[in-house]
């Protein structure tokens, strides 16, 4: 049997192809065949054989759309597909969403804390699975990965290749490129280095809808940078489509940008060939990501959140980076610290001595602005965008955005990098106790010999008080510095606890916090903190009835002392305290 096909070669319009009907898988994937087609006599397939960016291309039998070209094999010398059934495709479209996550016909925004409420998070399926204080980027990749991978991944034995879409990435630094390749490659998207596009800016011939074979794009960032998932609308059907044939992340409802994508030219490889394009103009947004299709509605917006990053650093050609980024529990994080890294990689990177401070304001709906400080030094092996991925702002974006309270609106990220090129940064050679032994409830001074980079050696004296019960003991104090002491907070059970925790997890920077431990234990519970328990307090907040138990700690006295410099290296010295006889 033959039939044709739809899908962009070149430009925004379909062009037809031949197509060959070859037989039907049954049950390929839970409730779900598969059929199998050969594209012959058209001059590109033949050469390309099958492509990422086609999937979901319309097929047709006898004038009849049948499915969506969705599926490939690895290195097959035949221009070989599968094809999703079209009524696998429409089943997903007819799918009713939340209101609470797609609005009623009046085109407003989605979703956004006021409409929403609050919503348990912690079932959604691209959750961070910890707690929201520990949020790790790279440990969030690893969890999706996993929870995709059944989605994803082929019929065993089949030698078919998993469905994956192609990310088109523009205005990203080779590091940048590399580290999106390490995170995303897992969830089945596969960054390759392409334009930019204009979807924000469109030209005047730009198409304003989206057409049966059309191309498809979903913006996760677009601006200075851009990443843009590509694949082509299979139909049509009023405000609302398929796409894609399969999943693009598996991740159910969801709310992310789409656009009108054109095509440039298609990739030959002997691997997996693959289309090259970019957005030309924002329409719509996908609602729904299912193993069949993905569901874009034309008539919403979704939600995205600008970000600015300013280089300070003297003559970098492009101090000041524009961009906007999709609202989503994963890729927020994930594109903030891309933009951060490559906008300071490629303005700013040094393989000579650098030090830089980037001071972010993140603005949160509901609950203001706070300040969180990021820095790093190097030399002969400059900081980059994984630096990054590892920093405060990253951490609390993830944090907030995968919290199991309530949902929270990420309004705005701008961030300040001031470089310098030198480091600006002392290490701890050594550390001494100027008396061996005090009086209980005095002073211990401690004599520091801190180093700069290729410099002299400085010393300087930090005084720490010491309680007078401590009397009789023998006192270690641990020096470090403060962006590696973490301070004694309550773990959260709000979001406004965790927007107060945020900014105060460490201690300032630039300094250096002297630490030692006391006989008393703290405790936290229900967002309240006791720093220190009397005696007997602990025997009473124990119950052996109750699972809802304080979380324990040993107390600490930790005294911060400014440096005004970054300091590297811990140290640790002893001193006695001896009694006070009146």
């Amino acid at each position: 049997m033959k039939g044709y096909g739809l899908t962009v070669f070149s430009g925004t319009n379909p062009e037809r192809f031949d197509v060959e009907i070859i037989s039907t898988l049954r049950n390929f994937r839970p409730n779900q065949d598969l059929i199998l087609i050969k594209t012959p006599n058209h001059p590109r397939l033949e050469v390309a054989r099958t492509v990422g960016g086609m999937s979901g291309s319309p097929i047709y039998l006898n004038g009849k759309m049948i499915g969506a070209y969705a599926y490939g094999w690895l290195f097959g010398v035949e221009p070989i597909a599968g094809v999703t059934p079209i009524k696998s495709m429409l089943d997903e479209m007819a799918r009713p969403i939340p209101k609470a996550i797609v609005p009623l016909p009046g085109r407003s925004p989605l979703p956004s804390a006021e409409d929403e409420g609050k919503v348990k998070r912690d079932k959604h399926a691209r959750a961070f699975r910890g707690a929201p204080e520990g949020y790790d980027l790279h440990g969030h990749a690893t969890q999706l990965a996993s929870r995709a991978a059944s989605m994803l991944a082929p019929p065993e034995g089949s030698s078919l290749a998993r469905a994956s879409t192609p990310i088109m990435l523009g205005g990203l630094s080779g590091t940048s490129l590399r580290i999106a390749q390490n995170i995303l490659g897992p969830m089945g998207l596969e960054p390759l280095q392409a334009g930019g596009g204009s979807s924000t800016k469109p030209a005047p011939d730009a198409p304003t809808k989206f057409v049966d074979g059309g191309a498809i794009g979903v913006e996760m960032i677009r601006g200075d940078m851009s990443a843009m998932g590509l694949g082509t609308v299979t139909r049509v059907s009023g405000d609302k489509l398929v796409a894609f044939g399969h999943p693009m992340l598996g991740g159910g409802v969801e709310a992310l940008p789409t656009a009108v994508a054109r095509v440039h030219w298609i990739m030959a490889s002997q691997n997996r060939s693959f289309k090259i394009g970019e957005a030309v103009r924002s329409v719509g947004a996908l609602v729904n990501d299912r193993q069949a299709a993905i569901v874009v509605d034309a008539g919403v917006k979704a939600p995205v959140f600008p970000m600015k990053v300013t280089i300070q650093a003297p003559g970098i050609p492009k101090p000041t980076w524009n961009m906007e980024i999709a609202h989503d529990q994963f890729l927020s994080p994930t594109f903030v610290a891309m933009a951060i890294g490559n906008a300071f990689e490629t303005s700013a990177s040094e393989r000579n001595d650098l030090t830089y401070r980037a001071t972010s304001k993140l603005k949160i709906g509901r609950w203001g602005t706070i300040t969180l400080t990021d820095f790093g030094a190097g030399s002969g092996n400059p900081p980059g965008p994984e630096d990054f991925v590892r920093g405060r702002l990253v951490r609390a974006v993830g944090s907030l955005l995968n919290n199991p309270w309530e949902k929270v609106t990420i309004e705005g990220v701008e961030t300040e990098v001031r470089v310098s090129y030198e480091r600006e940064v002392v290490t701890l050679r050594g550390a001494k106790v100027l008396e061996a032994e005090i009086d209980a409830g005095s002073k211990v001074r401690i004599q520091l010999e801190l180093q700069r980079f290729q410099g002299k050696t400085e010393t300087k004296i930090i005084e720490v008080d010491v309680p007078k019960e401590l009397a009789g003991r023998d006192v270690e104090i641990e020096l470090a510095p403060g962006y590696e002491v973490e301070r004694p907070l309550p773990s959260p059970e709000t979001v406004a606890q965790l927007v107060a925790n945020l900014p105060n997890q460490t201690f300032d920077p630039e300094s250096i916090v002297a630490s030692f431990r006391l006989r008393e234990n703290g405790a936290s519970y229900k967002g309240k903190l006791a720093s220190r328990l009397p005696a007997g307090a602990l025997d009473t907040l124990r119950s052996s009835t109750d699972s809802d138990m304080p979380e324990m700690f040993v107390a600490q006295v930790q005294t911060a002392v400014p440096l005004k410099q970054f300091m590297v290296g811990r140290d640790t010295v002893r001193v006695k305290v001896r009694d006070v006889l009146r």
